[in-house]
């Protein structure tokens, strides 16, 4: 039975390796003298316990006595004692048996033979494994296999010597494949042959006499030969030679291929267009140059050989940061910068550095222009929303050890859309260009010099503005989009922080810089501008955080009337708190259906009667009672709500007024971004389908901002809801810009006059007029009017004589849901004239 079958069968069940008795003891038979008892130690072998004959003739022991081998494991040579190691230490790692092969080297010849370990229990003692030679032994010759195992060519030659003892030639004693394959002859046709014989130019070329010097001088020898071949090729073959007495070996590689590799990559440097060199790594001189380094360095040849490459940078190198491109010097002197693209070499027994060289100094300058606009305003040239947070970050980690502060002012424009608007896109890029021109200006006079953009120059890197120890070490002016700029004021580090007084004189000072009118397509354009101060690190240690409340001092400048300047304060952050939660209690509102539309009524003055009403949104909170729309509408239109809200009034009113009497109609407002939606048209169809109304019963009413924004496609929304047959009124008319010019631009059916001028209509002539004059032409223009906010009997019975054509206000109904406000009006009569 195989030893290994027998260890196998010997394991009893729960036993993780069989014992040394059942395996070992009067057992192993004829498997005795090929095996050995090891001891083992924390896994590993230690000693040798016994071993049978063969096993003892493979350790190389001679023990007159079989079995009598004993000796630690640490005694056995190492071409054993390695093998043996690691298949006893595998075998007890795995509980199991473990194979490998060990090899020995006697005399030129290899012997090989499979070691099988077989893991053993001794009682309590550490285990025993239990190693036995496995299969025959295979033998090889060393020199056979390696003269077999490479493509090298290798020849052994020993020498022929004439009657006078000197050295002749030499004869071929034994050839590889890869000598025969180079030489273009078979083993046998090279074995035993004159080597003058095989490669008859070994005299001409001398290399037979620099054989004969390596057997004279017993020494080694690496050189370079070109011979014929029978096939008339001519092999370049690198020779390396060695004797042994007067044995001489010979190893050569056919070195055609490299010979033409470097005749490539000698054409590949000299006719390169890009400018190629090789230094020597030691002392940094040129020891070659193509010709394109010539003509972009300018250079003759002589002198640029002549020169280190340390000559063609300037002293500024040393300084610049290793991963940017090198700047070199040309013969002319200007500079330009480049890219080295280096590799190590021999370069004829030297050490070198092959370099290529590509000149990036154009594209470094169109990076440096898409830096420059990446990070600025194309339109002002100004830094951008990018840059300015940037270095605000920048200077924010500065007070972590400097102590340094800064002044951060958020401006906004006030009436820029309506100039963008009125007088086309190309006035208000002026005008914000003349805006940037200010600031820059304003700033300058603060700090005494003129003002300037950060980083305008091409490749500058100058960073921001500095304005001088009167405001502070840096003032960056940039724009942050649309009519929005700001500006960064940062402390001078040697001076006490910039005071508030300062800044506030600032604001002001620029306040009254933009108030000035603008020269614009020969008109006098009037601005004004809100500024927020925000400080640092009093008001936030993070750029979003300092931008916020800046920000909220804005919103607080704007709240106070526009044209004006806030410095933050922390109950700013209560004022927006507040503001969210007014938000999120419009959205449960709308959400739970808490929302309610109101009904004020509209009189026919010369009739008398009840022509219609106007729905009005409402909104009654749980805890403040009933929020002023003034209050809630602008908010809905900031968080988008006003959208599905707008839909919900606009269907809510629709559905009221189809059970009204016929003859009623029900107008409703459209806030301008629900001219956004271009399907606004679309949803009022379907809504008026819906509530089954006649589309001459709903009147839309809109202000002029509705065609300040988007113009042409604002028009042909209200053409595609005319076209439904609803009716358009233009609402608050007077209070906005060019209104003459709108009734031109559509076909309104109805004015409504604003109840600014109607309150004034007993104390200022001029709202008087103004009244008047609308209502004359409306007439003319075959507009119906309608005055709004009339209050007292004396009103109305100027605008009956005025023959306005309807009227609406608190003196004929208070808004009211809808059931109620039709029960009064069809109540009560008209108010006598």
């Amino acid at each position: 039975m195989p030893l290994i079958d027998r260890w196998h069968a010997a394991r009893r069940a729960g036993e993780a390796i069989p014992t040394y008795e059942s395996v070992v003891l009067g057992t192993l038979g004829r498997h005795a003298d090929h095996a050995a008892l090891i001891a083992t130690q924390d896994g590993r072998p230690t000693r040798i316990l016994w071993s049978g004959s063969h096993f003892a003739i493979w350790l190389g022991r001679s023990e007159r006595v079989p079995g009598e081998v004993r000796c630690a494991v640490s005694d056995l040579g190492e071409d054993v004692r390695q093998p043996l190691d690691e298949v006893v230490a595998r075998a007890l790692d795995q509980n199991g048996p473990a194979r490998t092969r060990c090899d020995r080297v006697q005399d030129g010849i290899v012997t090989g033979i499979t070691f099988l370990a077989l893991p053993l229990s001794w009682g309590a003692e550490q285990p025993l494994v239990l190693v036995s030679l496995s299969g025959p032994p295979s033998r090889y010759d060393l020199v056979k296999a390696i003269f077999g195992a490479t493509d090298q060519g290798m020849l052994a030659l020993s020498t022929v010597r004439g009657p006078d003892g000197r050295l002749n030639d030499f004869k071929i004693v034994a050839a590889n494949e890869g000598a025969a394959r180079m030489l273009g002859r078979t083993i046998p046709e090279l074995q035993w042959r004159r080597l003058t014989d095989i490669v008859p130019g070994l005299v001409e070329t001398r290399a037979l006499r620099r054989l004969f010097r390596i057997i004279e001088a017993e020494r080694r020898a690496v050189f370079e030969l070109s011979v014929p071949v029978p096939d008339g090729a001519v092999l370049h073959l690198k020779i390396e030679a060695g004797c042994i007495g007067d044995l001489l070996a010979l190893t050569f590689v056919d070195v055609g291929d490299l010979k033409a590799r470097e005749a490539s990559a000698r054409l590949l440097f000299e006719n390169n267009p890009l400018p190629m060199w090789l230094v020597d790594r030691d002392n940094h001189r040129f020891l070659a140059v193509n010709d394109a380094a010539l003509v972009h360095y300018g250079y003759a040849r002589d002198r640029f050989l002549a020169l280190t490459q340390g000559d063609l940078e300037p002293a500024t190198r040393a300084m610049t940061d290793p991963g940017l491109p090198r700047v070199h010097r040309r013969a002319d002197g200007t500079r330009i910068e480049v890219n080295l693209f280096e590799r190590r070499l021999e370069f004829h027994g030297r050490a070198a550095v092959l370099a290529a060289v590509v000149d990036v100094t154009e594209r470094r300058r169109a990076e440096a222009r898409i830096a420059h606009m990446a990070h600025h305003d194309a339109l002002t040239d100004l830094p951008n929303r990018v840059r300015l947070r940037d270095r605000l970050a920048e200077v924010i980690a500065q007070p972590r050890w400097s102590g340094v502060g800064a002044w951060l002012l958020c401006l906004d424009l006030d009436h820029f859309k309506s100039v963008n608007d009125t007088l086309g896109h190309s006035a208000g890029d002026t005008l914000l260009c003349g805006v940037a021109e200010r600031l820059l200006e304003g700033v300058g006079q603060e700090s005494g010099r003129e003002g300037s953009r950060e980083g305008s120059r091409e490749g500058s890197r100058e960073e921001g503005r500095e304005a001088g120890p009167a405001v502070g070490r840096e003032v960056v002016v940039a724009r942050m989009g649309g009519d929005e700029f700001a500006i960064l004021m940062v402390d001078d580090p040697a001076s006490a922080p910039i005071p508030v007084e300062r800044v506030r004189t600032l604001a002001a000072r620029l306040i009254r810089s933009l108030g000035r009118p603008f020269p614009i397509q020969g008109q006098a354009v009037r601005i004004g501008v809100s500024i927020g101060l925000a400080r640092l690190p009093r008001d936030g240690t993070d750029p979003d955080r300092l931008l916020r409340n800046a920000d909220l001092a804005l919103y607080q400048a704007k709240a106070a009337g526009r044209n004006t300047h806030r410095v933050f304060e922390p109950a700013m952050e209560a004022g927006l708190q507040r503001r969210r939660a007014l938000e999120q209690d419009l959205r449960t509102a709308f959400a739970a259906g808490a929302l309610e539309v109101h009904y004020q009524p509209i009189l026919g003055v010369g009739s008398g009667q009840l022509t219609g009403f106007e729905a009005l949104l409402r909104w009654r909170h749980p805890e403040r009672g009933f929020v002023p729309p003034a209050e809630f509408v602008p908010l809905a239109e900031e968080t988008g709500l006003i959208g599905p809200i707008g839909d919900w009034v606009l269907g809510r009113a629709c559905a009221e007024a189809a059970g009204w009497p016929g003859h009623l109609r029900v107008a409703v407002n459209l806030s301008p971004l629900q001219f956004r939606d271009r399907r606004l048209a679309q949803g009022v169809g379907r809504i008026l389908a819906e509530a089954g109304l006649a589309p001459e019963r709903l009147e839309l009413e809109i202000t002029e901002t509705v065609l300040l924004a988007e113009n042409a496609a604002n028009l042909a929304t209200l053409h595609r809801l005319r076209a439904l047959g609803v009716r358009i009124a233009l609402d608050d008319f007077g209070t906005g810009y060019a209104s003459l010019s709108y009734l031109r631009a559509f076909p309104f059916d109805r004015i409504k006059i604003d109840r600014t001028f109607v309150s004034e209509m007993e104390s200022n002539p001029h709202a008087a007029a103004i009244v008047r004059a609308v209502i004359g032409l409306g007439a003319s223009l075959g507009i119906a009017t309608t005055a709004e906010g009339i209050e007292t009997d004396a009103q109305f019975a100027r605008l009956r004589a005025a023959a306005c054509d309807e009227v609406q206000g608190y003196l004929f109904g208070h808004p009211a849901p809808a059931a109620e406000a039709l029960r009064r009006c069809l109540a009560a009569p008209l108010p006598p004239a």
